[in-house]
């Protein structure tokens, strides 16, 4: 039977270093067991804490080891000994305050925290709280982080396959929406798995729905990426790049002069990046007869093709409907028809073409009224954050894997631009923070990977969000690929069970006040427990994240108990191949 122990008393320090403090545990101790207060406590447990006085100062400290020896240059010396880390100190107006601005005497005592300490560390004022979870050591005692740290100076959440890293952000989520109604937030979900966890508190925007509809209007994306996209290149074809440039600022300038805007915006403040609509279809037409028409004079002029006819119509195609024009065919003699002699065209107007038609480009390049500019997109991004509900999930599962780059770069850019636009008008309803969740990072913000159009729209929201109240949550498996210049950025680390050493690493070497050896048990994390420290939390902590019941609901083994099905006697992949080849 454990021993009670009146005034919690283990042991006393005998080593204060630069890096640590060494308590030597007290032989009364027969086990690692004790009661105090009624209390069952356990001596030594890894991220649990322990409070050593020195004269009338109490100072908090974590357990990073726990021996029954320590070491003396070549000897080995029989001790069972406590490695802790300060972490802070009791003011004297009974407040906690982080930082080791005191430190401990050798032969201080050494004590297990009681109620009162856990009051004075844990539930001191924090400013902006929300629930992070529970103390690991302590369920009965919620966590909570300063959601202001933690949204405007950015987090990172990971975790290896099955720790339990997206119910971490649901239950953040479901927590933040709760506590504050004008809260607001985006999770780019890039395999549409969100929903079933925050389906009550969201809206799902997916190319897959009817009644909300992922769209990205092709004239929004700047023109480097456009020229990226229909395979323009800097070097080869440059007067075909200029020309493409040339039509687009035309078009636009034309689209301005022709609306209401005229009265709003100078036609010469338009430049070739500004979010107005213009037709890429004809584009395509002027290129395609470009590159394939033939001429009725030998100057070529493009007043004048050789369309061929039918019943006294000339063929010349339709942008809209992307009909192609019908030409004569041209000779090997000086004569009329002559050959175009832009037939470097041909393969731009293909690739455009190839890429507008396309159903897995509808979103960007489709019917919709936003693509078409009979709808303002001032409709379109508003859906995104000021929807019925708090909480917007883009669904890009849907998307090409080809252009997931392209499009994740586009939804940040227009995010960070109609905040900071609406502020530099002083919107009376702006300056609401806005969070933008960045689910599977790695896919996308990779850092093996040169030239992502995604990772430089991330890093300008890293770099510069703070400052008008954008927020980013990286969500990772791997952090090990995510970006250097994304993860310094970071202030709070969210760090669940990591079974990859250089994914442990780079946690260990980013996350703040040098708590490594505290990291060092990341791969024995069990589901939902996880490490938390940063600028929102005072002091570095193990928390359990609880299980949200949409989690609970869900039955991950569905897809492998169809194997205890019976067979199908003959399957057919018609269907799939001709959707295949459709692509």
């Amino acid at each position: 039977m454990e021993k009670e122990f009146i005034n919690g008393k283990i042991g006393k320090v005998i080593e204060v270093n630069s890096e640590r403090v060494i308590i030597e545990v007290s032989n009364e101790l027969n086990n690692y067991n004790i009661i105090h207060k009624g209390n069952l406590y356990r001596i030594g447990q890894v991220g649990s804490f322990v409070k050593i006085i020195n004269g009338l100062s109490c100072l908090y400290c974590v357990v990073e080891s726990f021996s029954t020896f320590m070491q003396s240059g070549e000897n080995i010396i029989n001790k069972k000994v406590i490695n802790v880390a300060l972490l802070g100190f009791k003011t004297i107006t009974g407040e906690f305050e982080s930082g080791a601005k005191i430190t401990p005497s050798i032969d201080d005592f050494a004590y297990i925290i009681d109620e009162d300490d856990v009051n004075i560390i844990f539930k001191s004022d924090v400013k902006f709280p929300i629930k992070i979870g529970d103390n690991y050591f302590s369920k009965s005692l919620p966590v909570y982080i300063n959601l202001n740290e933690f949204i405007l100076k950015h987090s990172l959440v990971v975790g290896s396959t099955g720790s339990g890293k997206s119910n971490t952000v649901a239950y953040l989520l479901n927590n933040i929406v709760t506590e504050y109604p004008s809260s607001r937030a985006v999770i780019i979900d890039i395999h549409g798995e969100y929903m079933n966890y925050l389906n009550k508190d969201a809206t799902e925007f997916s190319v897959y729905s009817d009644t909300n509809k992922f769209i990205i209007p092709y004239w929004m994306l700047d023109f480097d990426t456009l020229s990226k996209l229909f395979g323009f290149s800097s070097n080869a074809n440059s007067s075909a790049t200029d020309i493409f440039r040339d039509r687009i600022l035309q078009m636009k300038r034309n689209y301005v002069a022709a609306s209401i805007l005229k009265d709003k915006v100078k036609i010469n403040d338009v430049d070739i990046n500004s979010p107005i609509p213009f037709s890429i279809k004809e584009i395509w037409l002027e290129f395609y007869s470009r590159g394939y028409g033939t001429f009725n004079d030998v100057n070529r002029d493009q007043t004048n093709y050789a369309y061929e006819t039918e019943k006294g119509i000339e063929l010349k195609g339709n942008a809209e409907k992307l009909e192609k024009p019908q030409f004569k065919i041209y000779t090997t003699l000086n004569s009329a028809p002559f050959k175009s002699n832009e037939t470097y065209f041909r393969n731009i107007a293909d690739t455009i073409l190839n890429i507008i038609s396309n159903d897995d480009f509808r979103f960007m390049f489709g019917d919709d009224e936003f693509i078409k500019g009979e709808k303002s997109v001032e409709e379109l991004i508003s859906g995104w954050i000021e929807n019925e509900k708090q909480i917007t999930i883009l669904n890009l599962s849907g998307i090409p894997y080809n252009i997931l780059d392209v499009v994740i770069g586009i939804i940040s850019n227009l995010l960070f631009d109609i905040i900071y636009y609406s502020l530099k008008i002083k919107q009376p309803f702006e300056g609401r923070p806005l969070l933008i969740c960045f689910e599977e990072a790695h896919k996308y913000l990779n850092s093996g990977t040169q030239n992502s159009f995604s990772q430089k729209s991330v890093e300008r929201i890293m770099k510069e969000g703070r400052k008008f109240g954008i927020g980013a949550m990286i969500i990772s498996q791997r952090p090990i690929e995510i970006p250097n210049t994304i993860i310094s950025q970071v202030s709070t680390f969210i760090a669940l069970r990591l079974t990859n050493s250089d994914d442990q690493s780079q946690v260990i070497r980013f996350a703040p006040n040098n708590f490594s050896t505290f990291l060092k048990s990341l791969p024995s994390l069990g589901n939902g427990d996880a490490f938390v420290i940063g600028e929102s939390m005072k002091i570095p902590m193990k928390v359990k994240v609880p299980l949200l019941e949409s989690v609970k609901n869900i039955d991950f083994d569905k897809k492998i108990g169809i194997w205890k099905e019976k067979r199908i006697e003959k399957y057919s992949y018609t269907n799939t191949i001709e959707r295949w080849i459709q692509k």
